[in-house]
């Protein structure tokens, strides 16, 4: 285990209950063809702003400001702040906004899933009731290629993610998303594992701050566990990326 590493866990930026995400297109089961059109209305969240707190200062940040994360099947996310589909209101900032963009890669025929959330400048995800939004629908054909049920638990790798510019010597944010389940230190958990050998159960749903990250590329992977510590079954539940410390 590499014993420069630790994690921290930290409190959730304070958010709004008003912030609420919605997909108009594509609708759940919809059949489409490439390129696949997104369309989502965002309220009460400013894309492209900087987020006013300060974890901003303690983290890096993104150039795009706060941006709605949006991950088909198990890819990393793109960040979405533009372009809007409504005009700007009276104070000239993107709240109550429409967008509509295309995915910037063609999908083979079948089922996919799209994941959509806003979050931060530095990446941290809301955690409200209505800001996380995942579908499932079909390109060319309804063909059932993949087995992908969005009721049983599974999580969502948002940070740390190869489009951050981390930086040694500043944390680097851990973050993710929960759905139908709890964690707990007797249920359900998440096992996080840096480059194979520093290995942390994380019982919180929370944001978590890793320490000690040299310069050079890192595998952080991500694990749904069961009250056994029996990695959950699910495509979602098995997840990692590369990142590079700069």
């Amino acid at each position: 285990m590499d014993s420069s590493l630790r994690t921290m866990i930290v409190p959730s930026t304070p958010e709004s209950s008003t912030i609420i995400l919605k997909i108009a297109i594509p609708e759940e089961g919809q059949v489409v063809s490439n390129p696949v059109g997104i369309q989502f209305r965002i309220d009460g969240f400013a894309l492209g702003a900087p987020s006013p707190f300060e974890r901003a200062g303690e983290l890096v940040n993104s150039d795009m400001g706060q941006t709605i994360h949006v991950i088909l099947d198990n890819r990393s996310y793109i960040p979405i702040n533009k372009p809007a589909i409504d005009p700007l209101d009276e104070s000239g900032f993107y709240y109550d906004m429409s967008y509509k963009f295309d995915l910037p890669y063609r999908l083979g025929s079948g089922m996919h899933t799209l994941r959509m959330f806003p979050a931060r400048s530095y990446g941290e995800s809301l955690k409200g009731e209505n800001t996380f939004v995942a579908l499932s629908f079909y390109v060319n054909a309804e063909e059932s290629n993949r087995k992908m049920d969005l009721s049983q638990p599974y999580i969502t790798y948002n940070e740390p993610s190869p489009l951050m510019p981390l930086l040694e010597g500043k944390p680097v944010l851990l973050d993710f998303y929960v759905t139908n389940t709890e964690l707990s230190q007797d249920g359900y958990k998440v096992r996080l594992t840096v480059d194979g050998t520093f290995h942390r159960l994380l019982t919180a749903w929370q944001p978590y701050y890793i320490y000690g990250l040299k310069k050079g590329r890192h595998t952080v992977r991500l694990e749904l566990l069961d009250a056994q510590d029996k990695r959950v079954p699910g495509e979602f539940n098995d997840v990692s990326e590369t990142i590079t410390v700069h």
